[in-house]
């Protein structure tokens, strides 16, 4: 397999390193400096993030273990774009069973995902995403369908003094802002300034959600560790989870993204399912000084930036 196998959702690209097949570049553990450099797009191979799995050898019947990290060094809990690159890896590379749709499941920090590959050759996948929490903070308003609306002050944030969200948990923090029109400045200007709001010290993501119609939902997004991305698995599906909770849509809707777009299906019992496509773009071996360097970052107590996401 060599040291990496790189895929991307939608333009969402991650780097899998497999401990069980050759991935040795980042050791045991990964350290923080060690994923910045190589997820960098000038001094390493690039990419969103990186999946460091499987931790055990696969096997039908049990979880797949997985750690997820985002491109600062920092952990993330869930990954609804890196688990469906996870699950086309393992029906690749370990159980053939799996990548002819029988369903398996994916341990994370952020608790058991139930996946599925629906089309091995198109690369689709669908993913058990969980129930979403929907969560307040300061200077919350009005309750609707259980999705508590608070009003943010923004100082200094342009026009925009206030703007209404609405917070959730599904695997990791989300903020919701539903808005008439999605532009580039408004991500630009409102996304970092949500992200790093002092509501939350360890950062959210923002999803920026127009209802297109009761089935369709336009979006655009502002990850706490990344900045503005193509597309999130877990993003599409917090913007569902809020229209959803306030009656705008129904409980089936396509989340439309820069990248694409996923299905959406959120159950009477408030689970969550997503359904979209990822693809395998290459595998590769590192040069013997880029392992050099990444041995010297995984010998120094760096830590990440303090954000975990996305």
């Amino acid at each position: 397999m060599g040291d990496f196998v790189k895929y991307q959702a939608l333009g969402n690209d991650y780097l899998i390193v497999d401990p069980w097949r050759g991935g040795g570049a980042l050791g045991t553990e990964p350290a923080p400096g060690a994923v910045r450099l190589l997820c960098d797009r000038h001094c390493g191979v690039g990419a969103d993030g990186l999946l460091f799995g499987p931790l055990e050898a696969p096997r039908p019947g049990t979880p797949a273990p997985l750690r997820i990290f985002n491109a600062d060094g920092s952990e993330c809990g869930m990954s609804g774009n890196g688990l469906r690159m996870f699950a086309l890896y393992l029906g690749e590379y370990y159980v053939h069973e799996w990548g002819t749709g029988t369903p398996f499941t994916v341990r994370t920090p952020g608790g058991d995902s139930e996946v599925r590959i629906t089309d091995v050759t198109d690369g689709r996948v669908r993913v058990g995403m969980g129930r979403a929490r929907f969560t307040t903070g300061t200077d919350t308003g009005t309750d609707v369908g259980g999705a508590a609306i608070t009003v943010v002050p923004l100082a200094g944030a342009g026009p925009d003094d206030e703007i209404t969200v609405t917070d959730l948990r599904l695997g990791v923090p989300h903020t919701v802002v539903l808005t008439d029109a999605i532009d580039g400045e408004l991500v630009q200007r409102l996304g970092p300034a949500l992200a790093r709001h002092s509501r939350h010290p360890e950062g959210t993501n923002v999803e920026f959600v127009r209802v297109r119609d009761d089935r369709t939902l336009d979006i655009a997004l502002w990850e706490r560790a990344a900045g503005p991305v193509s597309a999130s698995g877990s993003g599409a599906c917090a913007a569902a989870a809020v229209a959803r909770a306030r009656g705008l849509v129904g409980p089936d809707v396509t989340v439309r993204m820069p990248g694409g777009e996923v299905d959406v299906s959120v159950a009477p019992d408030g689970r969550i399912n997503s359904t979209g496509t990822a693809q395998e773009v290459m595998a590769g071996v590192l040069s013997q000084s880029l392992l050099k360097q990444l041995a010297q970052h995984g010998t120094t107590l760096e830590e990440p930036s303090g954000r975990r996401g996305p």
